[in-house]
């Protein structure tokens, strides 16, 4: 497996490993689950603009997994703050038929380390309390839990005026 640097013949791929993989560990594919689709885009849309997103944001902090192959096996956006000295991992996915193999803690070390090249002092990464590889995998690192962060929601119809 080879770690390398995003290229935009890979954007399809990020695309379908992420519908493939993050409806349990989107705020959007939970409400979808249990509203139905909202108004004309699905959760899976929504969130492919997260990844279109996150590569004009800083395209150089995408990296890519790929096999011997050159088939895309995962992938990991990275964020800097030069001001506050924060680098943070907005999206971390690896396809179906990969996980399990090491290709999600490859990723952490290449962003980690591309973090300490850039002199960041802090690495951020967020995840709902429905991802439990997630959960697992993250405190394995080095991260620690910092704060929780609730999602209530309601149908506009249901409001109560107080």
């Amino acid at each position: 497996m080879n770690i390398r640097p995003f290229r935009e013949e890979d954007r399809q791929a990020l695309k379908q490993i992420t519908t493939a993989s993050f409806r349990a560990a989107s705020v959007h594919g939970i409400l979808e689950g249990m509203y139905g689709q909202l108004r004309e885009s699905s959760w899976a849309e929504r969130k492919c603009l997260e990844i279109d997103a996150d590569i004009a944001a800083e395209a150089e902090g995408v990296l890519v997994a790929e096999d011997e192959d050159g088939t895309v096996l995962g992938y990991i956006t990275t964020t800097t703050d030069e001001e506050c000295g924060i680098g943070r991992i907005p999206n971390l996915a690896v396809a179906p038929e990969a996980q399990g193999k090491g290709v999600g803690k490859q990723l952490i070390n290449a962003a980690i380390e591309r973090f300490e090249r850039l002199g960041m002092d802090l690495i951020k990464i967020e995840t709902l309390a429905t991802n439990e590889v997630g959960q697992n995998l993250y405190p394995r690192f080095g991260f620690k839990e910092v704060v929780r962060q609730i999602h209530y929601i309601m149908r506009t119809e249901d409001a109560q005026r107080l």
